[in-house]
């Protein structure tokens, strides 16, 4: 073949291959525009200058495919959410403190099998020893914080509290919900143990720790954990509550730690989120240490075993799965912020999704964007949603009857939340008397000796006379709350 030919056919090739090329990135173009016009119109009811709203980050093969803000970081001043604005999320600061104990055990400076007491010498020496493991998987048995403070009377999450604070709120509490390991049940209270024994043993506060072994060395510039709640913070949201249509403040001045206080946008998280794929923290085996999920006294998963036989929870994540993908990830929801971080591993595909209005749901809206990018890889049909039963039975018809209402009546006190209530018999209803109590509204009659109030049950104990001697309040996270009958 001639040079004159050949560079005729070099040049239809070329023209070929470029018009091809062109076609198929167009394509892809076109394929993302519409799946991004979809995305944004499940915001748009927030995005908006009147109302908070959402950051959002898309995340596939190793690079933000899509970034977004929608509504206002700030309605006082007029600042739209950006992909660089900083929020409270809550909850999933639960992995940075998991991953500063797994930092620290690396390192020879403590064993996640040791007893808590060993660091936190102040706590109670229950009937069976409490490891640091434990309060990781969230299978230690110690009440939550939370509701331990709803019922001293902070209805609000506004008290400026400090790791202190909540050390000695819990180790008063002389039951445990459960034998540690043989539970697996929730509770804010064992990781703000642990940022303490963090402290205790780096002799660093927890969020200096974390910033020096995970956020400086992630590039995660514009994170940090809030341990000082008069610091300024730039492109900080405020956060927000909704009622009848009318938005309010919803912060706090709590400066605890551990179970939450990060701070952090989309654009930092998702320097976190590919760390899972490309470990760049100075602990070997970082990743698989990351997701090993916590075991029960009799071997099974620790955490919610509705998703299969792979889920549960690990170091501050839970490992699950949606329509037949595994999935790791966490939620977040503190004061008027929502957050959640959704990772699908095997498809290399993470949604972060931060909000700064409580009514918002980030769990759903991720996977409505999934339903989206991931539609074609789906094994199982979208679930039903169930309908959640109560212990509390609105109409049992149970009424009790004056006598017993009388013998209710009285001044209960609580050795461990140091609290008085109040009961009075209020017009054949039976109802707190004291001030700041945990409801207005009248108890529910369940049965003979047994009432219902917001999330609690309250059951009245007797002797062997049938006299009234207290009764015992129980919330999902805390149980066996002991008020004894004082007058």
């Amino acid at each position: 073949m001639d040079m004159k030919r050949f560079a005729k056919y070099l040049r239809i090739f070329t023209i070929v291959f470029l018009v091809c090329f062109h076609g198929a990135e167009a394509y892809q173009t076109q394929v993302h525009d519409k799946r991004h016009k979809r995305v944004d119109a499940l915001f748009s009811e927030w995005d908006k200058e009147t109302s908070p709203g959402c950051a959002l980050a898309i995340v596939q093969d190793g690079k933000i495919i899509y970034k977004q803000g929608y509504g206002m970081a700030n309605l006082d001043h007029d600042i739209k959410i950006k992909p660089d604005t900083v929020f409270r999320i809550g909850s999933i600061s639960k992995q940075f403190t998991a991953a500063s104990l797994l930092i620290l055990n690396e390192r020879g400076k403590l064993s996640l099998d040791d007893n808590i007491r060993k660091y936190l010498p102040e706590m109670p020496e229950y009937k069976w020893p409490i490891t640091i493991r434990h309060l990781i998987h969230h299978t230690s048995g110690i009440r939550d914080y939370e509701s331990l403070q709803y019922l001293i009377g902070e209805h609000d999450d506004q008290g400026e509290h400090h790791n202190d604070d909540i050390m000695e709120l819990v180790g008063r509490q002389k039951v445990l919900n459960f034998r540690p390991g043989d539970q697996y049940l929730y509770s804010n209270s064992g990781y703000t143990l642990l940022a303490v024994i963090v402290e205790r043993v780096s002799g660093r506060s927890i969020g200096q720790f974390v910033k020096d072994n995970i956020f400086i060395p992630l590039g995660m510039q514009s994170t940090f954990i809030y341990e000082n709640n008069r610091a300024v913070v730039k492109n900080r949201a405020t956060g927000y509550g909704r009622v009848e249509g009318h938005f309010f403040v919803d912060e706090t001045l709590n400066e605890s730690t551990g179970d939450g206080g990060v701070f952090t946008t989309v654009e930092d998280f998702y320097l976190w989120d590919q760390n899972f794929y490309d470990n760049k923290i100075d602990c070997p085996d970082f990743i698989k240490k990351m997701k090993q999920i916590g075991k029960l006294n009799n071997g099974a998963n620790a955490g919610n075993q509705s998703a299969g036989r792979e889920s549960g929870y690990a170091f501050g994540l839970s490992l699950s799965a949606y329509r037949g993908l595994r999935t790791l990830g966490h939620g977040g929801a503190y004061v008027g912020f929502r957050a959640r971080f959704m990772q699908f591993p095997d498809h290399n595909f993470s949604i972060i999704c931060l909000a700064n209005l409580s009514t918002i749901n980030p769990t759903e809206l991720c996977h409505k964007i999934v339903d989206i990018f991931l539609e074609e890889y789906f094994t199982e049909p979208p679930k039903g949603i169930r309908q959640l039963e109560t212990e509390k039975q609105q109409g049992s018809g149970y009424k009790p009857s004056q006598k017993q209402l009388v013998d209710y009546a009285g001044d209960y006190y609580s050795d461990e939340l140091k609290v008085k209530y109040v009961l009075r018999n209020d017009k054949g209803r039976l109802i707190f008397a004291q001030k700041n109590p945990p409801t207005i509204k009248p108890l529910q009659a369940v049965s003979e000796d047994i009432f219902a109030f917001e999330d609690y049950n309250l059951k009245f104990q007797r002797d062997s006379e049938g006299r009234i001697t207290g009764f015992f309040i129980d919330e999902e996270r805390s149980k066996n709350i002991f008020f004894k009958k004082v007058y």
